[in-house]
């Protein structure tokens, strides 16, 4: 009996080796497979990375412009546009956070008439679309209902918005009137306006949410009254104004004197923690295409509007630095 086991014992040993060495075996030769395509793929990457350097290459790039390219351009795509042409400052322009390469000829067009412009500063501004001319290349909403959307002289609502959050102003936080505003944005307000009221400081909506209609008769009031380069420069086309989004409020009063009051300067200081931006602030109207307004208060949220607050940045700079 004992010798019997033995023999089983011993058998199931030999079975169990030899299955052993061939598994074995089998995994060896996997590895083996693995290891010669991974070295067949290296070479075929290296002598395509080595083509391209050499057309790079060809087209005049120096040595160290070819190994930016390669470290900030990874895209095969975008790669193979840069052998189009030579693009004499794409080095300069890579640098910049903000590199769009879509965008690459705009920024050498606009370069080579703003030299004073740092290249950050060149595909900001491009990025924003200031190599155009306003109210030029306009691109239609679609999520017109989104609070962070951005409406501007290149960016235009449909004519048929249509908000079903709309609320009426309560008497006590305006000038009077039947002015509107949507929820999400009178809840904040009235929270500021009240913030301000315990500080001593009140403030009053004199104007809110506008329909297409009314901003294209205060436009076309602005023209008649002022001239078309004052209108273009402190009222917005229709369809071109953050009125219509139900999100803006001008507050107190629509004077250059404004600027002087107590009041102006509590809510410079202060509705960023409310969610509202100052949204069209001074020296900064060849991005926002308008002139200076203390009173004109954007609803963005909290978060956004502190982060625009802290940078010193319009909320055109904010969608190119954080949302694109």
């Amino acid at each position: 009996m004992l010798k019997k086991n033995i023999i089983i014992i011993v058998s199931i040993l030999i079975i169990s080796s030899f299955l052993y060495v061939i598994f074995t075996n089998k995994e060896d030769e996997v590895k083996i497979d693995n290891n010669i395509n991974n070295s067949v793929n290296n070479i075929v990457n290296n002598k395509n990375e080595y083509i391209y350097q050499e057309n790079l290459l060809d087209l005049n790039y120096t040595i160290d412009e070819i190994k930016l390219i390669e470290s900030k351009i990874k895209d095969e795509d975008v790669r193979t546009k840069l052998l189009e042409k030579k693009y004499d400052n794409l080095s300069k322009f890579l640098s910049s956070p903000y590199f769009n390469l879509n965008n690459i000829e705009r920024y050498e067009n606009y370069y080579q008439k703003n030299q004073n412009y740092t290249s950050d500063e060149v595909v900001m501004n491009v990025e924003i679309g200031l190599d155009k001319d306003f109210y030029t290349d306009i691109n239609e909403i679609t999520d017109y209902k989104d609070v962070t959307t951005l409406v501007n002289k290149y960016n235009k609502l449909p004519d048929d918005v249509n908000f079903d959050d709309l609320v009426t102003i309560d008497k006590s936080y305006s000038n009077g009137g039947n002015k509107q505003l949507r929820k999400v944005a009178y809840d904040a307000l009235v929270q500021m306006i009240n913030a301000a009221k315990n500080d001593n400081i009140k403030l009053f909506v004199v104007s809110a949410y506008r329909t297409k209609k009314t901003q294209e008769s205060l436009f076309n009031n602005s023209v008649k009254k002022n001239g078309v380069n004052h209108a273009l420069l402190y009222s917005a086309k229709s369809g071109h104004s953050e009125h219509q989004l139900g999100l803006a409020v001008d507050l107190n009063s629509v004077s250059d004197s404004f600027e002087n009051t107590k009041e102006a300067k509590w809510l410079k200081d202060n509705a960023y923690k409310y969610g509202f931006i100052l949204r069209y602030p001074k020296n900064k109207e060849y991005i926002t295409g308008y002139g200076y307004e203390p009173w004109h208060y954007r609803y963005l949220g909290v978060d956004i509007s502190t982060k625009i607050y802290q940078e010193n940045i319009t909320y055109e700079e904010y969608v190119v630095k954080y949302k694109k």
